[in-house]
């Protein structure tokens, strides 16, 4: 049930509208403010919000808009004039009015929400409930064109669309999954659109364009990649095999050689020298071994508004073990239906598993350096406290 004030908003905002809006209002139009006040409700009870955050959603949804009724441009302020001063006659609380305003303000282009509550404001003014983006499109379209004065050819509307959903981005993930499929049919239907026109090629590239190449279209790529996968995880077992071998021997020489030269240190004490030269060459050696088996370190969590960039791996357990089961489904929905984010996966995976794997080697190498030089050094300095003794 809404509260009584978000009641007596909804009969006020639709007043106003009706009569403060005219005829060529055909995109921010009272159907649009009651589709952003259902979009915030769905997520907001799909994110669990208490009362008091729903209702302060529905509220500033509902008057988000209402500024288009004195002004177009930044018709925001206006807007959280409108909000400030009904809900002020209604003895609405002030910080829930400031934070109703904040909600307003994050509806303007090129302003970044930073709470959830914020985010899902922001998401729901994009929503689809009734309509596809291209009919939306279409209606901006004649607005711009009465209000602005802005008279676009066709291919200049197209490209500005492109442009604009290229750089679009939804804040959460149940908005990614109610929405994020029409953006993707949207932003295809656009560039077909385009190429039919002979638009040159649009300036920011997709992952496909970055790479090159399409991997799921060339079966040698497939097999190569395949054939790379597989050499890198042997690579990747001979050296921790190779790890543990210096780990083993070094442990064995600290734990039974180490003792039996201490005991002859009384009759002996020049063996400090050799002994103390052993230890330090063990003990660098299970330092390096060690560093080479560390496994490396991974957040456990992939942002999902990160994912059409192309930049992550969410078949790698390291990038998605802190995330929730629906919201790894969701990512993994998004890439399985985008072969260019599927392609970039790929590349990340063997990039990754490379870089590591060289790492790995590298560390490799110096710890059978520091053996390899720390057992001729303590053949030496053995040798020449024994003949030093005489």
């Amino acid at each position: 049930m809404n509260s009584q004030i978000v009641k007596q908003a909804e009969a006020y905002v639709t007043e106003l509208l009706e009569k403060g809006l005219t005829s060529d209002h055909v995109y921010h139009d009272l159907a649009h403010t009651k589709s952003v006040r259902d979009a915030g409700k769905e997520l907001g009870i799909k994110y669990h919000l208490e009362k008091e955050e729903l209702e302060l959603l529905e509220l500033a949804s509902l008057f988000h808009d209402t500024g288009f009724t004195r002004v177009y441009g930044n018709h925001e302020d206006a807007s959280k004039d409108i909000a400030g001063d009904f809900l002020k006659k209604e003895n609405y609380p002030e910080e829930k009015i400031a934070r109703i305003k904040r909600l307003i303000e994050v509806t303007r282009v090129g302003v970044e929400p930073q709470t959830l509550l914020e985010k899902i404001m922001k998401d729901s003014d994009f929503n689809t409930n009734g309509s596809t983006y291209l009919e939306k499109s279409d209606a901006l379209r004649h607005e711009w064109k009465v209000f602005c004065g802005t008279n676009m050819t066709d291919e200049e509307w197209l490209k500005n669309n492109r442009e604009f959903w290229e750089g679009h981005q939804f804040y959460t993930g149940e908005a990614i999954a109610m929405y994020g499929k029409e953006k993707r049919r949207t932003l295809k239907k656009l560039k077909k659109k385009l190429e039919k026109s002979n638009e040159p090629a649009p300036a920011k590239m997709d992952a496909s364009d970055r790479l090159g190449f399409a991997i799921n279209k060339s079966k040698s790529a497939q097999m190569m990649f395949k054939t790379t996968l597989r050499n890198q995880i042997d690579l990747t077992n001979i050296a921790d095999n190779k790890a543990n071998i210096m780990l083993s021997i070094n442990s064995l020489l600290i734990t039974f050689g180490m003792p039996l030269l201490a005991s002859q240190l009384e009759q002996f004490p020049s063996l400090i020298w050799p002994g103390t030269t052993l230890l330090l060459t063990c003990i660098l050696s299970i330092v390096y071994a060690t560093l080479a088996t560390r496994p490396v370190k991974m957040k456990g969590h992939t942002e999902l508004n990160k994912i059409d960039e192309g930049n992550t791996n969410l078949f790698f357990f390291g990038n998605f073990f802190k995330m929730t089961r629906d919201d790894y489904i969701k990512g993994l929905t998004q890439v399985t239906h985008n072969e260019d984010i599927l392609d970039k996966s790929i590349v990340n995976d063997l990039y990754f598993l490379g870089r590591a794997l060289g790492q790995k080697y590298y560390r490799l190498r110096i710890t059978y350096s520091i053996f390899m030089v720390g057992m001729v050094l303590t053949v030496l300095v053995f040798a020449i406290t024994f003949l030093a003794s005489k």
